[in-house]
């Protein structure tokens, strides 16, 4: 997983930086407000890198299951 920046033109989305993108990648879309952008502390920013981590060693989590453990804390 990837965190790029990007605009909506003509309706579609054009990142920032469109090196390495493979097509029919899975995306995920937050939408900002140029007033009030998107900011992300370094605790949050070290839980996305530890996620990711944690899925390249294959530690993933049925998403069936997600929402059970996500009500339970954990």
């Amino acid at each position: 997983m990837e965190i790029r920046n990007g605009t909506i033109v003509n309706g579609a989305i054009v990142l920032e930086d469109e090196n390495n993108l493979e097509e029919d990648a899975p995306v995920t879309v937050c939408i900002g407000d140029r007033q009030q952008p998107m900011r992300i502390t370094e605790k949050e920013l070290w839980l996305i890198e530890d996620g990711k981590a944690a899925a390249t060693r294959g530690e993933l989590v049925d998403t069936r299951r997600f929402p059970q453990k996500l009500r339970r804390g954990g």
